[in-house]
């Protein structure tokens, strides 16, 4: 009979471990969890700043580039203005300069918007990396854990 009561203790010692084990897994996990959580709340956080501060970044890009345009225009009417074409050579000489000058401009603004994008396009890769730096210890973990515990089990 101390043979059974001894089997039965081992058997009951062997589940409470196991029971405690899993108990503790589950307790890691919700931890690990509210930690992911809080970390993605502050990465969101962050990403709502960045696009805050790209967002006045742009729109100071767009009032930049409505200046520049208002102040060639005006430019352009005083140089008209200033100018009496005589001539149809003087007109195509105008035409072709102001023409080259809106073309120069086109560059310059496209060069500028897509600095603007690449910037942009940086900030946010550098938080979903960071994201997936914090995420891939917690997930390897996890991995680790219910492979020892479905190991203890089966």
């Amino acid at each position: 009979m101390s043979k059974e009561n001894n089997l039965k203790d081992s058997e009951k010692q062997d589940q409470n471990l196991i029971v405690k084990g899993w108990k503790n897994f589950i307790d890691g996990a919700k931890d690990g969890f509210d930690n992911f959580k809080a970390s993605l709340e502050k990465q969101t956080k962050k990403g709502e700043e960045v696009w805050e501060e790209n967002k006045e970044k742009v729109d100071g890009f767009f009032n930049k580039i409505k200046q520049d345009w208002d102040s060639k225009i005006k430019q352009w009417n005083t140089e008209m203005e200033q100018r009496s074409l005589e001539t149809k050579e003087q007109l195509e000489a105008s035409k072709s300069k102001i023409q080259q000058d809106i073309q120069n401009w086109q560059e310059n603004t496209k060069q500028e918007w897509n600095d603007g994008v690449k910037d942009f396009s940086r900030g946010f890769f550098k938080a979903y990396f960071r994201a997936i730096l914090i995420i891939l210890p917690i997930v390897i973990i996890i991995i680790v854990i219910l492979a020892v515990v479905t190991r203890l089990l089966g």
